[in-house]
């Protein structure tokens, strides 16, 4: 299962020099990436990492244990964004520690009707993107989406059990709307998990009250503060 595409806000205008060489783009300010963004008044408001996409996949298999007996077992598996991209040594680590740990086996137990789960994440940290060092000393995962048995989940749901699990959360900023998002952006706040002052990404935005498109994905849209000079 892929993660659905994220927009920015709006559209884009491609902005090229006299050379013909592409240089950048500029937003069209009112012209929406997606038009059911224009319905929303009022958005949850995260902060975007700055990482590398992940997805950890769970599954819940019936095996035969050393004595011959048939029992469950929980099994993960860890992606990129794709299924071939390539995962740091260091962030293989890091998901062990999470995702093979007594502590989530004793999640699941606590969770029997579980049987096919997806998190999804940022894997950040030191060498895994720029200025990744600034957020913690080593590398890590942080949550901000979970498909319980196919279903989407809400935000309170994964905030409630990331906190079960002992995984960080992406900082939840507040309710906003689109001018106070925009304005916020503009203003270049620093970092709400970083260990090292920064300034923020960006911020991830949905709305008060979850909407989900034709295919059953969320309607999410995104800001970074680069994008505004």
């Amino acid at each position: 299962m892929e993660y659905p595409k994220i927009h920015s806000l709006w559209k884009r205008e491609d902005s090229y020099f006299e050379d013909n060489k592409k240089r950048g783009n500029s937003f069209i300010v009112g012209d929406y990436a997606r038009p059911e963004f224009g319905c929303i008044k009022r958005w949850q408001v995260q902060e975007k990492i700055d990482g590398m996409n992940i997805r950890v996949h769970m599954k819940r298999l019936l095996v035969i244990d050393e004595d011959g007996f048939p029992i469950y077992r929980w099994y993960g598996e860890y992606h990129g964004r794709r299924n071939d991209s390539m995962l740091p040594t260091s962030l293989i680590a890091a998901f062990d520690k999470i995702f093979k740990s007594e502590h989530i086996n004793a999640f699941f137990k606590n969770h029997k009707d579980a049987n096919d789960i997806w998190f999804f994440g940022e894997g950040y940290g030191p060498k895994i993107q720029k200025g990744g060092g600034n957020y913690r000393a080593d590398a890590g995962f942080i949550l901000f989406d979970v498909v319980w048995n196919g279903k989407w989940s809400t935000k309170e749901w994964v905030m409630q059990n990331a906190e079960e699990l002992g995984i960080p959360y992406a900082p939840y900023i507040g309710v906003m709307t689109e001018d106070e998002i925009v304005e916020y952006v503009k203003s270049k706040p620093l970092s709400l998990c970083s260990i090292k002052s920064q300034v923020m990404e960006g911020v991830i935005a949905r709305p008060e009250y979850p909407l989900y498109l034709p295919h059953g994905e969320p309607l999410i849209m995104k800001l970074k503060c680069k994008e505004f000079v």
